[in-house]
């Protein structure tokens, strides 16, 4: 969490079909450029708004292509095409984002494929959130009850399973 002028919040601030990369960082063995997709799910699991910070550039698709960018740019990651993208001589590399968006051919499908796979990702971002969230709860509650079983405040014994 950190303060960010009201100005620049109404600027930054990410929305349902925007894309974070990561733009600086990385290591030998782990190029720049992994992403996230800000998901409508996202957004619902936190209080305030989000923006990026200095080491990540949002991205924001055309409507209905969120998921495609999203998911062809993971498979680009996973091919370790970023590393040929990196600059940076202090220790942390830099993704030169202009270079690869002006130099990598990306194949976009026709408008009626998009919104077919589109659809059925959001179905699975949706279940993945949701899952997420229930293993939050679930893990909340295990920290409330374990102690309290441990030290027999609670008993179990007469419990019929």
């Amino acid at each position: 969490m950190r303060y960010i002028l009201p100005k620049n919040f109404v600027d930054k601030q990410l929305t349902v079909g925007d894309i974070v990369v990561e733009i600086s960082g990385g290591s030998p063995t782990q190029s720049t450029g992994r992403c996230t997709a800000i998901t409508q799910s996202l957004l619902d699991r936190y209080d305030s708004g989000m923006v990026c910070t200095n080491f990540c550039k949002a991205m924001k698709p055309k409507e209905g292509y969120s998921l495609f960018i999203y998911y062809y740019w993971q498979y680009m990651y996973g091919k370790g095409v970023f590393f040929s993208y990196e600059n940076g001589t202090t220790g942390i590399k830099n993704l030169d984002f202009s270079g690869f968006i002006e130099t990598e051919p990306i194949l976009i499908p026709p408008v009626d494929k998009i919104v077919v796979f589109d659809d059925y990702c959001k179905s699975i971002f949706s279940q993945i959130f949701t899952n997420g969230k229930q293993n939050e709860h679930l893990a909340m509650l295990r920290d409330i009850l374990l102690p309290k079983l441990m030290s027999g405040e609670l008993d179990v014994s007469n419990l019929d399973l």
